[in-house]
């Protein structure tokens, strides 16, 4: 540009409401001050590719000075800096860019960051009467921790200020962490869920893990030991077998009566009935029909009894060897907790799918402990995203040298991922992806992740053998949990059986590839992001 931009044209240049190029301003000034006052116009705060040249004249030639502003400075406010010199006969006068990296070295500048307790991505310790809080280890502060060491700059993480994830008002502006990043309250937010209106208002970073939703339920109890002889047959199939003893033995019956009008010999009726029950249970007879009639009949009876027997066996043989893993999700009624005014808030509030609304008229809304709490009673279901659930039924396991009474499901829905909000338009974004995209491509999430699980475990366990009230409480629930699984299932409770065949997840060694054989036998032993 020749000359500094108007009001006009410079308000069209920096109009963030829309997706646009990286620009870069070259302007021509007459003097310092007019290029200073251009430089550090506060509507181009959020640019970072100013360049202004001044000619300049000494005794032997004319050249141009080049000035920059330096966004981030160690005196905390932004400065107009000379970058070169531009000579016309030999051009720059050195190497320096002329439109540096302004967010490569922050210069020890504090960020504010916007965030609430949702472990394993972001955990605290909240300070009394403030809402600044103390960060703890979670996935989102040692990210956080690699870009302030890879920036050069230190952080405060706040508690929104009304206490909420962020919903859109009917003024276009957004509530909670959200609305602290969009009013400036917060330089940034840390994990949110990625949806296309939260993006609409403010920058994502780039998605640094993928979640999706799924919900955690109390396992249904084993089979009572007696129930191994009935279980190899349905019940239908016991049915046909009862219906058809008792057919063969009143055909046993009519053939010895037509016999007896022949001869005089016949059996008593008590001798009948009891042969045919033991030819179906491998026994020989001492005497057989002459008659041809009766001969074909204990043919086909003999080769039916010797297929319902042989049949029976190998199903009892296999169901001893590996029991079958009674459905989980089918006695469950699903109340789930989802998080308030989170995205699967929105999800299940605004959807006109029947199924999520006919969650939605169950859901009701708890602490997590009281959530976790009634879970293990037997009677309700969780809904929330799976890192944080494996870590629910982690923690929540009563006895840390077995596996859990809890499940997992495996099946999944609503698949989005997690990432951090900026205002529209920062400049620190293209820097933070870049720290974050290493974080992934090294694996520092999933190692991070399985970490957490480990010292969030331990931390409960040891907080529960501490204290005596803690014992009390598991004991009770465990209490709870097998007076629930002889209760029936609560009025006016829907059931979820889509997942009645689904594998349960168990302890933190197995998570990813649980062994089948493993699962089988901890469901028949009745064992508990």
């Amino acid at each position: 540009m020749p000359e500094p931009p108007d009001s006009q044209l410079l308000a069209l240049l920096t109009d963030t409401s829309s997706n646009k190029l990286t620009q870069y301003f070259l302007v021509h000034a007459k003097d310092t001050v007019e290029a200073e006052r251009f430089l550090l116009d506060q509507r181009l705060s959020k640019e970072q590719n100013m360049a202004v040249i001044i000619p300049q004249t000494n005794q032997n030639s004319t050249y141009w000075r080049v000035l920059i502003r330096q966004l981030l400075h160690p005196s905390g406010f932004p400065k107009v800096v000379n970058a070169n010199k531009w000579y016309s006969e030999t051009g720059l006068a050195n190497t320096n860019d002329i439109f540096p990296d302004q967010m490569a070295n922050f210069y020890g500048t504090k960020l504010v960051g916007s965030a609430m307790r949702y472990r394993p991505y972001m955990d605290y310790e909240i300070v009394e009467g403030s809402r600044v809080v103390i960060p703890k280890p979670s996935i989102d502060i040692n990210i956080l921790d690699a870009i302030t060491y890879k920036l050069n700059f230190t952080y405060d993480i706040a508690m929104p200020a009304d206490g909420g994830y962020g919903v859109l008002k009917d003024d276009g502006h957004w509530t909670g962490i959200l609305g602290d990043v969009e009013s400036g309250r917060a330089n940034f937010s840390l994990g949110l869920v990625m949806t296309q209106e939260r993006a609409s208002s403010l920058d994502p970073t780039m998605m640094y893990i993928m979640e999706a939703l799924t919900f955690i339920t109390a396992k249904n109890p084993p089979s009572p030991p007696w129930q191994k002889l009935i279980t190899p047959f349905h019940l239908k199939v016991w049915v046909c077998v009862v219906v058809s003893v008792c057919g063969g033995v009143l055909l046993y019956h009519v053939f010895y009566h037509i016999q007896a009008t022949i001869s005089s010999s016949r059996p008593l009726d008590s001798h009948a009935s009891m042969r045919i029950v033991a030819s179906i249970l491998s026994q020989s007879l001492h005497d057989y029909l002459w008659l041809s009639g009766g001969r074909v009949f204990l043919g086909f009876w003999f080769l039916y009894a010797f297929l319902v027997t042989t049949h029976y066996k190998t199903s009892l043989t296999s169901n001893l060897a590996v029991p079958l893993i009674p459905p989980t999700a089918r006695h469950t009624p699903a109340a789930p907790w989802v998080q308030p005014e989170g995205a699967e808030h929105h999800l299940f509030s605004t959807s006109r799918i029947a199924l999520y609304q006919r969650l939605w008229r169950d859901t009701q809304f708890h602490s997590e402990e009281n959530s976790m709490r009634m879970v293990v009673g037997g009677t309700f279901s969780y809904i929330s995203y799976r890192s944080f659930l494996v870590l629910q039924m982690l923690m929540h396991n009563s006895n840390p040298r077995r596996k859990t009474d809890l499940y997992v499901a495996t099946d999944e829905f609503f698949p989005t991922g997690s990432a951090w909000y900026v205002p529209k338009g920062a400049p620190y974004l293209k820097n933070f992806n870049a720290v974050m995209w290493r974080c992934v491509e090294a694996g520092l999430i999933n190692k991070w992740l399985y970490d957490l699980y480990a010292v969030y475990v331990k931390e409960y366990q040891d907080q529960k053998s501490s204290q005596e009230q803690e014992d009390t409480a598991v004991e009770t629930d465990t209490r709870l949990l097998k007076d629930a699984r002889r209760k029936p299932t609560a009025p006016g409770s829907h059931k979820v059986s889509s997942l009645e065949d689904e594998t349960p997840e168990d302890e933190l060694a197995s998570i990813e590839e649980p062994h089948p054989g493993e699962q089988e036998q901890e469901q028949e032993n009745g064992s508990p992001r």
